[in-house]
């Protein structure tokens, strides 16, 4: 049977790779078990950029600036009655003063931040698992634009 609009959720996203060496950042809602890039929702009206160093600041409350577009990973669940669609348009993003060394403090309550090297990615739950193998070739200097989607 087909879902109803009620029972379907799409969300159009901007996320972050925050790099230090082999060190990713990860975020993690608290109460939730697993990680996932830094940023979120897209607005109407906002470039991709833009949204990414909005959500950025709402989340971090730092600056970052934008050093390149790496790509879109789409994805999918079923989460309580409903099934949710997400399109993650992914970007490198420098931010100044945020090392490996320290994780960043969260300006919201509900965000915990932690660094994370390819070797955690299973142990941490980072998700959407399909863009697992993407960071790790880009880590080891593959330049290719990014596409992969839950749906093939």
């Amino acid at each position: 049977m087909p879902l109803s609009e009620k029972e379907k959720k799409f969300h159009l996203r901007v996320r972050a790779i925050i790099r230090d060496g082999e060190h990713i950042l990860a975020v993690k809602a608290k109460g939730l078990e697993y990680y996932f890039l830094p940023g979120g929702h897209h607005e109407t009206g906002e470039s991709l950029p833009a949204a990414l160093l909005r959500e950025l600041k709402e989340e971090m409350g730092r600056e970052g600036e934008i050093r390149q577009y790496l790509g879109v990973v789409e994805n999918g669940w079923q989460e309580n009655d409903a099934y949710h669609q997400e399109i993650n348009h992914i970007f490198e993003v420098a931010v100044p003063g945020v090392h490996a060394e320290v994780a960043p403090s969260s300006a919201e309550e509900k965000l915990e931040f932690l660094w994370v090297k390819p070797e955690d990615f299973e142990p941490k739950d980072f998700r959407p698992t399909i863009m697992r193998s993407l960071i790790i070739k880009w880590l080891k200097g593959d330049k290719t634009i990014w596409y992969e989607s839950h749906f093939e």
